[in-house]
């Protein structure tokens, strides 16, 4: 009996071809789109959850208590040793120091390690879980040696096996692989490619002085103090006594203004305070449209099957006559829905893999994502076949419920196109339309965050990294920009605007002394920084370059946080800016017009500019609009003869502010590719419906056609009824768009504002789709001969 279930099902779906074929590819996609969503969504919240104590696992984050809290993670040295001597609820601790740039030298090729290694000792391997592949992790603890992942050593040496090699850090310091890593598992924010052992860091990182290692106000972001713990419940004891050893070992006065607290290691990928700020809000947004696209695919099944009752009724009918039960009719219709699912769900996972391959290539290039594994890969596969099935297969039952025999037989079990269908078409096409309109909206916004220059011009700049080490040849490097014609200006600096890392501290002003409760951002670089970066300066001089005698400029949200209205009112005054110059009180001489020192999703902050060598890293160069390539090749060759042990690096600044969007440049192409999918399951799915009405409708148009109605009145006729539908869902998706599209700008300090012209596009894209879509088969049945038709009635 099943047998004959099958047979008869693979005759019907091969008899009707062009059903078969729309409603597997509309299957597959969904299916495909949901498998990839899936897959994203598993990837995000799996960040960091893979290691065996994760439960149990702590970082060291800290609060700044001004007018507004400050916050950062990161610690020193000094913290890291007395947490692992003092605190007994701590079952181990290790200092993590990550994105160190180094050049490195092997068989007399030049690396850069791009932000990939890192700082550490074995103790990071017994917290985290990251296996030894090769190697005793024991002499991680040793100075001079470092481990390497899988990857990274088989990129460097062409072979995992390196154990005893030896690598030339900054040309100078010899250092051996000790251990080669797995690196399978990449959804971890605390994982780096090259790790050098933490005795190393002196030397390495050529430290010279004992405040490193012994001043407990030496912090950094890149300085991750991470621990285990004996019991999870024994945080709140640990987070007292940090504030304990604080108050011992640096100052009680130190905890009115820091509050030391511990986070845990999963929750990092996800705080937008101390971590990575991965939005949830975007996991549930792609699920949802996962699901939606999901449903579009269901309904285009669904009204498909009704487009095949009127062929299919007389055979239900002869069965019914001939004794066939509700049951046996239900079963053929489940067969076919199972037999056809399945075969959309065999071609969901070859389009899903060629979409997860191109995807790490081209969306997720940086931080590429990884497959879940097979068996709950298979898992959610057999679970969205079954539901699939189950759900499509509820329209089948009704019919058969309501079918006579009578009426199946003689071929009019068509029925009504009632409420819950048309429902359903709408909704499809609400989804759509909404999907549509994000996309529209979210582009828009992004372009606005790309392109929008705050106070600053970023057009024709190149930033080139500059190390401690190249400052004895700063007069040279100065010179051969100088004498370069395609060279407008140059500063060297610390970072330029719009970063995403920003020095900041507290300042003394005028005679006060007391300091401010609140901490100004810096913008650190020599007195071309203005002229290279197009900031303009509405009062005063520009600053000098003189660090005993320190010179500060202001921007105008500064001057109105020191209580001023007037740029000349403030210069003159006295500032101390601790984190700049902390040596020497300086003088504001000037006031410059606001610029964000940070992305765009921020507020422009008060700003102070100023001199300090000590911490630039970047040279940036203005440089003539058309002269890029020569000007790199030049400088590259120039670069060769200066630095010979050092790669020429090199960003274009404009490429350096899109870079701070990443996110939303994320969901921008997600939705835009999740708007595409809806429309074309929204295109079978018309094409679906056309079939339904022109099946319905043969009469009709014949007798129209008799009656000397054209070509163009009956297209007209079929095609008023999916105009109407479209405008209904339009009318539908248009407020939901608005209002959760005003909630997702409102995240932003500088954003777009919501348009007219953002909604009627929406309408006209989807009415275009529309007429375009059922245009061929509409005219198709307009050119029909008459008399056929009523032949066929």
């Amino acid at each position: 009996m099943i047998k004959h279930f099958f047979i008869t099902a693979i005759r019907h779906l091969s008899k009707h071809k062009i059903h078969t074929l729309l409603n597997v590819w509309g299957l597959a996609l969904a299916i495909a789109c949901c498998l990839f969503i899936y897959t994203f969504i598993v990837y995000q919240l799996g960040f960091d959850r893979f290691h065996q104590k994760s439960d149990r696992i702590f970082m060291v984050v800290q609060d700044l208590k001004l007018e507004q809290l400050e916050h950062s993670k990161g610690g020193s040295y000094a913290m890291y040793t007395a947490i692992e001597k003092e605190i007994p609820q701590v079952e181990h601790v290790t200092l993590y120091m990550d994105k160190q740039e180094l050049t490195l030298k092997i068989d007399n090729k030049l690396f850069k390690t791009e932000g990939k290694a890192a700082f550490t000792n074995a103790t990071y391997f017994e917290i985290l879980n990251f296996p030894w592949l090769r190697g005793d992790v024991q002499q991680l603890n040793e100075p001079n040696t470092v481990a390497l992942t899988k990857s990274i050593a088989e990129r460097y040496f062409g072979t995992a096996d390196v154990i005893g090699k030896t690598i030339w850090v900054e040309s100078q310091h010899p250092v051996t692989v000790v251990g080669i890593i797995d690196d399978s598992r990449k959804n971890s924010d605390f994982r780096s490619e090259i790790y050098f052992s933490l005795a190393s860091v002196k030397g390495l990182k050529g430290i010279t002085e004992d405040s490193f290692f012994n001043n407990w106000g030496y912090t950094h972001t890149s300085n991750n103090i991470l621990m285990s713990l004996h019991q999870p419940n024994t945080k709140s004891l640990v987070e007292k006594s940090l504030h304990d050893l604080v108050a011992k070992h640096w100052h009680k006065d130190v905890l009115e203004y820091y509050n030391y607290k511990l986070l845990g290691l999963p929750e990092f990928h996800f705080d937008k305070d101390y971590g990575k700020g991965t939005q949830k809000s975007l996991l549930i947004i792609l699920g949802s449209i996962g699901l939606g696209i999901l449903g579009m695919a269901c309904v285009n099944y669904i009204n498909m099957t009704s487009a095949q009752q009127l062929y299919r009724s007389t055979e239900m009918g002869i069965r019914k006559a001939l004794g066939g039960t509700k049951k046996q009719l239900f079963l053929q219709f489940t067969i076919e829905t199972l037999l056809l699912s399945l075969i959309a769900l065999i071609l969901a996972w070859l389009l899903f893999f060629i979409a997860f391959d191109w995807a790490n290539k081209y969306l997720f290039l940086t931080d590429p994502i990884q497959r879940i594994p097979l068996g709950s890969f298979l898992m959610i596969s057999l679970l969205l076949w079954w539901g699939i099935a189950l759900l499509t297969s509820i329209y089948p039952s009704l019919f058969l419920k309501q079918l006579h025999i009578q009426t199946g037989i003689k071929k009019l079990a068509l029925g009504r196109w009632n409420f819950t269908q048309r429902t359903l078409v709408v909704l499809q096409n609400s989804i759509a339309l909404l999907l549509v309109t994000g996309t529209i909206v979210i582009v828009s916004q992004v372009r606005y965050l790309k392109n929008t220059d705050k106070g600053f011009d970023r057009s024709s700049v190149l930033i080139i990294p500059i190390k401690n080490q190249m400052w004895a040849q700063k007069e040279k490097v100065s010179n051969l920009l100088r004498e370069n014609p395609a060279i407008i200006s140059y500063s060297f600096c610390d970072n330029p605007p719009s970063y995403d890392k920003v020095w900041g501290g507290t300042v003394q002003f005028d005679d006060s002394t007391e300091w401010e409760t609140w901490a100004p951002r810096f913008a650190i670089g020599d007195s071309s920084y203005l002229s290279t970066f197009g900031i303009h300066l509405l009062a005063g001089d520009n600053f000098n370059q003189d660090m005993e005698n320190p010179q500060f400029l202001i921007n105008e949200t500064m001057l109105h946080k020191l209580g001023y209205t007037q740029a000349q009112d403030i210069i003159g005054k006295n500032l101390m800016a601790g984190g700049l110059n902390d040596q020497h009180k300086g003088k504001i001489i000037g006031v410059v017009a606001d610029f964000s020192t940070h992305s765009l999703n921020e507020a422009i902050a008060p700003t102070v500019l100023g001199y300090n060598e000590t911490r630039f890293k970047n040279v940036a160069i203005k440089y003539a609009g058309t002269a890029s390539s020569r000007l790199l090749n030049t400088l590259e060759q120039q670069w060769k003869i200066l630095y010979p042990n050092e790669v020429f690096e090199y960003h274009f600044y404009d490429e350096q502010i899109a870079n701070l969007y990443k996110k939303e440049a994320l969901l921008e192409k997600l939705i835009w590719i999740a708007a595409s999918l809806s429309i074309i399951i929204s295109i079978f799915g018309f094409l679906g419906l056309i079939s339904v009405i022109i099946a319905k409708r043969t009469k009709e148009i014949g007798i129209r056609k008799v009656l000397g109605s054209s070509n163009v009145g009956i297209f007209q006729l079929l095609a008023k009824d999916f105009i109407r539908w479209i405008l209904i869902a339009f009318l539908i998706s248009a407020p939901i768009a608005w209002y959760l599209l005003s909630k997702w700008l409102e995240d932003f300090t500088y954003h777009i504002t919501l348009s007219w012209w953002m909604f009627v596009l929406t309408g006209i894209i989807g009415i275009l789709t529309t007429l375009l879509t059922i245009s061929f088969q509409s005219f198709k049945a307009a050119k029909t001969n008459p008399v056929n038709s009523l032949r066929d009635e």
